[in-house]
């Protein structure tokens, strides 16, 4: 299987080495601003752009620390161009600051200026320092923000500033943003002693991708040495220097069929795996899944609650299971005690946010709350249940081979059932007993278990396949002025969850009014039902008969009374990154139709059949009719979720010729 993404092991001391000619590193020298630099219209990259990153440089290094080890100094300096007055958001700057209860980062050496041409010559309006305010974000993170002043269409932009990092924390990077970047580069230089783990994502090459090796000398306060005692020590040798740089990265844009940009991104990061001191000690920093699934389940807010004895909810789940036929139907009764009492409030965290005692008598708590208390649950009654940890889709995807807890911000259960492990998400409402939002179809989760944290490596999107079959019979009534009809649609799984969630928002009177008005025709609905609609472990049925009145000389009739495929879902020209469409599908309508008293076919689509990449999809547009019957198989098929950024305008020729097919229509003339 291909990853969109590429992984490289070891940053340090594994290196890289550019098979093109090496090229230095930019040169960029701040406030070194020309008159000629005002005078593009508009850049090749896009020329369509409101605001252009010119330039973005990113440098970190160490520094030997008496007082404190190494301090690790990031450098960075961005110049922008103001293209016209779209662009203006582009002006406001956030830095943001890692913290943790014992220290903060430091924001030093900072600088900020917006030139403007005026007669010709270069003028300079300063950011006043006392101008950046700070902002909290969350319990590791402060924000510095601030905005330039004096902006005007074609304004540049400058901003340098450094930040002083005492956590061994690499500053990750990004080549790639909204807006369209002439040149990023990032330069990163590290001691032998740290060992970093890099992940390496995007689809374009690098413009520069060099390493080198040069010898360092430090002096640096050495914790935890052979005396037992803390002691400054010079430290001499290998430090490895690595440059990427990334030309005319255009914008990334939100496109449809799209989990999170993220994703996509042209980045690198960096991870700490392990520290070798001076002294021989090895700190292990990462760690393993088996040391992160036993932290974990130490952990008070995550698994401490489910060693405890839990028996404050013993009275109310005698209740829940009583005259249980067995133990999937236990374990189901359960899951839906816990899904349909306790509210969630927060679907994204791995952290509980209060006891399991105290989620149980408010019946509210977030993601890892309620499914945690569900695992107490299943366990107390003699269940094998077991939290897993994973990624959602608009969170980011999960490295299998890394244990980095930040990456994951959801749980859920897994209970064994005889011998099959069933994933259950009490946290969703309208989810059905062993199924799971499509949200949570996101690659590899982590059971949390010792000895052996168990990878599940079966949530890809592709593994999701989704059915929908319509079937309509449309008949001539006795007085041969009307036609009428019988629609039936039985939907795909998730389809029917999107339905049950917007008919929380929208009455059922109301669903079948906008389905009225799908038709290109008048047409009378009545008998309308949602088979199923309540019962959240089955698909829902749409069914409702018809009628509508004949009478005109000549009628047009799309085969496909509604749900046609009117536009193409992938308008743009061109795309940056990988299609991702959830899951894979399976649509097939069946339309058997009198033709109407008096009336003779006059033109009738043509039958065809595509298919895409071979075996990756399919349509199927087949009709037939005789004297006083119409018989039409339309199919649509699409066998995976993700298609490569290659394979873009092969899927994208491939539905437009999907929504030009299913706009045809029969056209039938009155007999003389």
């Amino acid at each position: 299987m291909r990853v969109p993404f590429a992984l490289l092991a070891l940053l340090f001391p594994v290196l890289c080495f550019s098979q093109k000619e090496k090229i230095q590193k930019s040169n960029l020298k701040f406030g070194d601003i020309k008159a000629e630099d005002f005078e593009p219209k508009y850049y090749d990259v896009d020329s369509s752009a409101s605001a252009v990153v010119l330039a973005d440089i990113g440098e970190t290094k160490f520094e030997g620390n008496n007082d404190g080890f190494f301090s690790i100094i990031f450098k960075h300096h961005k110049r922008i161009r103001i293209m016209n007055k779209n662009g203006y958001d582009a002006a406001s700057i956030e830095i943001p600051i890692y913290r943790n209860s014992r220290d903060e980062e430091k924001l030093d050496d900072f600088e900020a200026c917006t030139y403007n041409i005026e007669n010709g010559k270069v003028v300079v309006t300063k950011v006043d320092k006392a101008s950046i305010f700070k902002d909290k974000f969350n319990k590791n993170y402060s924000v510095r923000k601030f905005t330039f002043p004096n902006l005007k269409e074609g304004s540049i932009l400058e901003v340098k500033y450094t930040i002083i990092n005492p956590f061994f924390r690499l500053r990750d990077w990004d080549f790639q943003g909204s807006m369209p970047r002439l040149w990023s580069e990032y330069s990163v230089s590290v001691p032998s002693m740290f060992d970093y783990v890099v992940l390496k994502q995007g689809y374009r090459e690098f413009e520069i991708s060099d390493a080198e090796v040069t010898n360092g000398l430090y002096s640096i306060l050495v914790p935890g040495s052979v005396t037992d005692r803390s002691e400054v020590v010079n430290w001499q040798g290998p430090v490895y220097h690595n440059v990427w740089a990334v030309k005319d990265a255009p914008a990334l844009k939100d496109e449809p069929y799209t989990t999170t940009l993220d994703n996509h991104i042209q980045k690198v990061e960096f991870q700490l795996r392990s520290i070798r001191y001076p002294n021989g000690r090895v700190e292990n920093v990462m760690g393993s899944w088996t040391e992160l699934a036993a932290n974990l389940m130490k952990d008070e807010q995550f698994g401490a609650e489910l060693q405890k004895s839990n028996n404050f909810f013993d009275d109310e789940l005698k209740k829940v299971i009583a005259g249980a036929n067995g133990d999937r139907d236990m374990a189901r009764r359960i899951y839906m005690y816990v899904r349909d009492n306790y509210s969630c409030t927060d679907h994204s965290g791995i952290w509980m946010s209060n006891t399991l005692k105290k989620t149980f008598q408010s019946k509210k708590g977030n993601v890892a709350d309620i499914n945690l208390m569900l695992t107490a649950m299943l366990r107390s009654q003699g269940f094998i249940a077991k939290p897993v940890i994973l990624s959602t889709t608009d969170h980011g995807k999960i490295y299998e081979l890394y244990p980095l807890t930040g990456r994951f911000n959801y749980v859920i259960t897994q209970v064994k059932i005889g011998e099959e492990n069933v994933l259950l998400d009490a946290s969703d409402s309208k989810m059905g007993f062993g199924r799971l939002p499509q949200e949570l179809y996101n690659g590899y989760a982590r059971v949390v278990d010792l000895p052996i944290p168990a990878l599940i490596d079966n949530l890809f999107a592709d593994s999701l396949k989704e059915s929908k079959v319509t079937s309509v019979f449309i008949l001539n009534s006795e007085d041969g002025q009307t036609m009428t009809g019988s629609f039936t649609s039985n939907l795909g799984y998730m389809e029917s969850y999107d339905l049950r969630e917007r008919l929380g928002k929208i009455t059922t009177e109301d669903f079948f009014k906008e389905i009225r008005k799908e038709y290109n025709f008048d047409v009378e609905i009545e008998n309308t039902s949602l088979d199923s609609a309540k019962l959240y472990d089955h698909p829902i049925a749409v069914k409702y008969d018809f009628k509508f009145n004949t009478g005109d000389d000549i009628i047009y009739l799309n085969p496909i009374l509604a749900g046609t495929w009117k536009d193409n879902p992938f308008a743009s020209t061109t795309r940056e990154y990988p299609v991702e469409m959830g899951h894979a599908f399976n649509e097939t309508y069946v339309l058997n139709m009198e033709i109407p008293k008096g009336y003779k076919v006059e033109e009738l689509p043509k039958s065809t059949r595509v298919r895409l990449n071979e075996d990756e999809g399919m349509f199927e547009y087949i009709i037939n009719a005789t004297a006083t019957n119409i018989q039409f198989r339309c199919k649509l098929s699409i066998n995976k979720a993700n298609f490569e950024k290659a394979d873009y305008q092969t899927l994208r020729d491939f539905f437009a010729m999907v929504v030009k097919k299913e706009s045809e229509q029969i056209v039938l003339k009155k007999i003389d």
